[in-house]
Order: C-alpha cells, then sequence, then structure tokens
C-alpha cells in the first residue's frame, strides 16, 4: 500500500514499480488519486498488488474524508497489505511531513512502523552522491525516522523508467521485511482501540445488510456488458457500502434508530 502527501509521486512510483501506466499520476493535477485503486503486475516474475491512496494533504477533501477511505482499502482489499511504502520527495523532514506521520500512526497503530518502507522520489537529484551519503548528511529527525521504519529506504527516480534496478532492489527489501514479520499482513489486530472498536460495529452493520448487498452484486451481472464493468461497480458498490457502515459506526445513535425503524417496518427498506 502507498502512503504519502499529494505530489508526493506515490502514483507515479506504482507506476514504476509496474513498469505501466496503472495509476493517475500526480504530474496531472486534474486527475490525482481521490480513491484508493488496486492495480496486479509483477516483479522479475513474482506477481504484486499494489494499491495507491489518495494524498494524506489532499486539498478539497477533509482529513476525515481521506482517512475514511484508506482505512475502509484495508477490508475492501483482503487480507490486507504486506507492506506499506511511504513516498516522500529527498530532503529533511518538515512540518508537515512530522503531522502527516503523526496522522499515519492515530490511523493504523504504532506497529505501522514494523511494516513499513520509504521510497524517497526524485532520486534525480542525488547528483552523483550515493544514497547512504545524502541520509548521512541529512537532518537528526530524518535519520531517527528512518530507523523506526523496519523496511529501511531507497531512492526512486520516476523520471527514468528505463533504469529497473531500484524496483529489484525494492523487491528484496519486500520479501526481506515479510520475512521479518512472519508473512503476516497488517491486520485489524494492529489497529488503535478506538479504531478496532469502530470496525466491529461496522463488520456488524454490513452483516446486517448482507442479503440487500447480495442482491444488488446480482443485479449488476444483469445490468453490466463485461467482467470489467461488473468488477468496477462491485467496487463502488462496496466502497458506499462501507462508507454508510462507517458512519453509522461512529454515530452510534443514529444505527439504533435505524435498526429500531427495521424491526417496526419489516417490509420497508432500511435506512442502514
Amino acid at each position: 500500500m502507498l502512503l504519502g502527501a499529494r505530489g508526493s509521486g506515490k502514483s507515479s512510483t506504482g507506476n514504476t514499480i509496474l513498469r505501466c501506466s496503472a495509476f493517475k499520476s500526480d504530474m496531472q493535477l486534474n486527475r490525482v488519486t481521490q480513491f484508493c485503486e488496486r492495480a496486479y503486475g509483477n516483479i522479475n516474475g513474482r506477481p504484486v498488488a499494489i494499491i495507491d491512496t489518495p494524498g494524506l494533504n489532499r486539498i478539497g477533501r477533509t482529513e476525515r474524508e481521506v482517512t475514511r477511505e484508506i482505512l475502509k482499502s484495508i477490508s475492501l482489499y483482503t487480507p490486507g497489505p504486506h507492506v506499506f511504502l511511504l513516498v516522500m520527495p529527498v530532503g529533511n523532514l518538515t512540518n508537515d511531513d512530522k503531522s502527516m506521520h503523526k496522522l499515519i500512526e492515530s490511523m493504523f497503530g504504532e506497529s505501522i512502523w514494523k511494516y513499513t518502507i520509504i521510497v524517497f522520489t526524485h532520486g534525480d537529484r542525488l547528483e552523483g552522491k550515493t544514497a547512504n551519503d545524502v541520509i548521512a548528511y541529512s537532518d537528526k529527525e530524518l535519520r531517527s525516522f528512518i530507523h523506526k521504519c523496519s523496511g529501511g529506504f531507497l531512492f526512486f527516480n520516476n523520471k527514468d523508467m528505463t533504469n529497473y534496478e531500484p524496483v529489484t532492489e525494492l523487491l528484496k527489501k519486500v520479501e526481506t521485511l515479510v520475512a521479518i514479520n512472519g508473512r503476516s499482513c497488517y491486520t485489524l489486530s494492529f489497529y488503535p482501540a478506538a479504531e478496532r472498536k469502530i470496525r466491529k460495529k461496522m463488520e456488524k452493520v454490513l452483516e446486517m445488510r448482507k442479503d440487500q448487498i447480495a442482491q444488488k452484486e446480482r443485479e449488476l451481472l444483469i445490468h453490466c456488458k463485461t467482467e470489467q464493468e461488473v468488477e468496477r461497480k462491485k467496487q463502488e458498490l462496496w466502497r458506499m457500502e462501507e462508507n454508510d457502515a462507517r458512519k453509522l459506526a461512529e454515530n452510534p445513535g443514529k444505527q439504533k434508530l435505524s435498526i429500531k425503524l427495521a424491526k417496526r417496518h419489516p417490509d420497508r427498506k432500511s435506512s442502514i
């Protein structure tokens, strides 16, 4: 899963890894990632799935909306990510960087850093220096943060997609980190207590809705013309269902009212 600020080069990094334009690039400012998107490919014959996410400083969307979109992608794309790639431009940590790191930790819990590799973009700015030299002369806060991330770091130059060496190096780092973590995915058990509580409530809401959701999925098979369209519509359907379930989980009073109405009028479609 790719994480980072808007304009950090997340989508371009995903495209470099997959060697194709799978994600909308930040270079097209009117087409940046608004929702979590998944794409498949392979690295040196190894199958991979990459999830691109909205920028954590996404203009025009509140922090809560972006956070909600990223968190629900964990359940949409089971079993969950093996590794997070935190994409950052080359340079010392800014106050915005520090705020973003705090936000990520509040979303996923402190354990996220055990599953994180830092990818520094704009590797063309190294100007002949080695990656280790650049980090050695960086500020203490950046070096401390790198040490916090179990997967280490590497540099990407997304302007040169012909050099596949950094991607091969990334695969080695991913495989090492996955082995260190016992080949486990990042699951709900790692989340902060408040988020785990919300997720459990969401599961109950979705369980109540399962028959209606299944009916909507069957209707998609009737109305959609291609398998690709069915898959896209299913993702849109589950995105909306997850979004509604989260809103209800965050507002228990509204959920209780909806449940009471459903019991009182069994023939009426539930408002959940």
